[in-house]
């Protein structure tokens, strides 16, 4: 078992930094003595064993540097560089990243990013394999941390892309086909028949759904915000997020931070489709009763009263709109 162990300490969320040390206690105790803080305002978490042949390695460097920085000590024979704060060249050989995006430090390592905004505040965040075991059981899992050698992940992040491409053209779809939307006053002017708003309504872009959905329709504040989330994620897909820097399908760090964004715009999805899926069912069954003659074929469609109910809790007409079809 390795005798020393790399810790994250948090205490007042600028002074966030990498321990190394035995034990969690100890790793708190460096932060809170250096810094000031009380050890009950501090928390570590351990993040890797360190292989015993570093600490040798760990030892030297700080013996050759306090022969030019403190040589009153560089002479003593138990000199020892840990329990301290991490060196860069520790961070690198445990398998470390760098890189400074949008003015932030970041550092990854094991699949959570570690980052500091230029005004010195940390933040984490996780990416790869760990953002995917936190939500979606149905994505392709991994381990990349304790396995040799080290795991390709391209397989794992195309099969997610084709997953969020499916959910956007299925719920595109839902709502392309969701004529409950042409009974407002504003779709009627702009629109004589039934016809002429399937024509149109389907040649508008997803985001031109959802504003018209909105001219005729209260929608709930949450309900709101998650479809613009989903508009803004899916435009982010489609639209190249791949050569973006953050998301750079290229590099390693950025397939890792790409399959932390497909994992929530899935997780996003599942209830958008819902919400699509009521729209759908509430237009057909609408079809069904009030647009064909009695002789005609009506649509197939299963009842479903839990998307009736979703599509109420979601959708409310304007009062304006509620008096026109009242009239």
């Amino acid at each position: 078992m390795a005798k020393w162990k790399l810790y994250w300490v948090e205490s007042d969320g600028y002074e966030d930094c990498f321990v190394v040390a035995k034990n969690s206690r100890s790793a708190r105790s460096v932060e809170a003595n250096m810094n000031g803080f009380h050890i009950s305002d501090t928390k570590a978490t351990r993040i890797i064993d360190i292989p015993d042949e570093y600490e040798e390695k760990a030892d030297q460097k700080f013996r050759k540097w306090s022969k030019v920085h403190a040589p009153e000590q560089a002479t003593n024979h138990d000199l020892h560089q840990w329990p301290w704060y991490s060196d860069k060249w520790l961070l690198e050989e445990l398998g470390a990243q760098f890189r400074i995006l949008e003015e932030e430090e970041q550092t990854l390592l094991r699949d959570v990013v570690y980052a500091r905004k230029v005004n010195g505040e940390c933040y984490t965040y996780n990416i790869g394999a760990k953002a995917i075991a936190e939500k979606n059981e149905w994505l392709p899992h991994y381990n990349n941390y304790d396995e040799e050698p080290r795991i390709d992940i391209t397989e794992q992040l195309f099969t997610a892309i084709g997953m969020a491409l499916v959910q956007c053209q299925e719920i595109e779809y839902l709502f392309s086909k969701s004529f409950i939307f042409a009974i407002s006053e504003k779709q009627q002017k702009k629109y004589k028949t039934f016809n002429d708003f399937f024509k149109g309504w389907e040649k508008k872009t997803l985001g031109g759904l959802i504003y018209a959905m909105q001219e005729a329709f209260e929608i709930d504040t949450e309900i709101k915000n998650a479809l613009t989330l989903f508009l803004d994620m899916r435009n982010q897909l489609v639209h190249g997020v791949t050569i973006t820097p953050r998301y750079d399908i290229n590099t390693d760090w950025g397939q890792r931070e790409l399959v932390a964004f497909l994992d929530l715009f899935l997780s996003l999805c599942s209830p958008i489709k819902d919400i699509a899926a009521s729209c759908f069912e509430i237009s057909i069954e609408i079809g069904n009763r009030y647009l064909l003659e009695e002789s005609d074929e009506k649509v197939p469609l299963k009842n479903s009263d839990e998307l009736l109910g979703l599509f109420i809790n979601c959708f409310k007409l304007e009062e304006s709109e509620v008096g026109e079809i009242e009239r």
